[in-house]
């Protein structure tokens, strides 16, 4: 989904599928590894925060280079090495005693991006010296020694520059009966399973804008039938998406 300069999707690794609708829901099967695809299809730097299941993933913010493609397969935390996985809601271990029923964030993927402010230099030296447009990898410091996969941080609180940090409201998304309830079996969150690579190093940028440019997805248990559906790319949107009942 695009909103602006910016735009986010859910991709499998390796193998599997997922499809995103227009309401902004991702269908998905239980168990699904996945990366997030960041797109900068702007001329300025930008710094990404992401927050997954109203948690946050990047610390103090991901760098998005101009004209640029980045694949985020796990949070930027040292320490956390294991890949974002969909994993169905009722699973205590991963979500705690209520099983992710109680959290109307489960589910949501919520990046906000805010553009590097340009400093002495014209925008038009900026694009002089802009990279073209490719797919980068981050990189990060050397890590600590890899621990057993976990769930994020239970320490974690909003850092303090992300614009609307905290619990996102619903808003109601107009055609969420019908076809995309039929499409959802049930809610689903993220956890961290198996083992990534990704490393990520420092990079200072000067002041950002004031205001975020915010895409919001939400992850979903998807049927079977659902997945092998294909239907025309998604709109551009900044709905919340609508939470699936919690099943007992």
């Amino acid at each position: 989904m695009r909103v602006g300069d910016f735009s986010v999707e859910v991709v499998p690794h390796r193998e599997g599928r997922v499809r995103e609708l227009d309401s902004g829901h991702v269908l998905a099967r239980p168990g699904q590894v996945y990366r997030l695809r960041l797109r900068n299809h702007g001329p300025l730097n930008a710094v990404a925060q992401i927050e997954i299941d109203g948690k946050s993933v990047t610390d103090q913010g991901l760098v998005l280079r101009p004209w640029s493609v980045t694949d985020l397969e796990r949070p930027l935390r040292d320490g956390e090495h294991g890949r974002f996985t969909v994993i169905a809601e009722g699973n205590e271990r991963v979500f705690g005693p209520d099983g992710g029923r109680d959290n109307a964030s489960l589910g949501v993927i919520r990046s906000a991006f805010r553009r590097e402010l340009p400093r002495a230099s014209s925008l038009d030296e900026l694009l002089d010296h802009a990279v073209p447009f490719d797919r980068t990898t981050p990189r990060s410091f050397e890590p600590e020694p890899p621990r057993r996969p976990s769930r994020f941080s239970p320490d974690w609180s909003p850092p303090m520059n992300v614009a609307g940090a905290g619990a996102p409201s619903v808003d109601r998304v107009p055609n969420w009966r019908g076809i995309v309830e039929e499409s959802i079996e049930s809610a689903a969150g993220t956890g961290l399973t198996g083992r990534s690579d990704q490393r990520f190093v420092p990079i200072h940028l000067g002041a950002l804008e004031a205001e975020a440019t915010v895409v919001t997805l939400r992850i979903t248990i998807g049927s079977e039938a659902s997945l092998e559906d294909d239907s025309p790319r998604p709109l551009h949107s900044n709905r919340v998406p609508e939470r699936p009942a919690a099943r007992p």
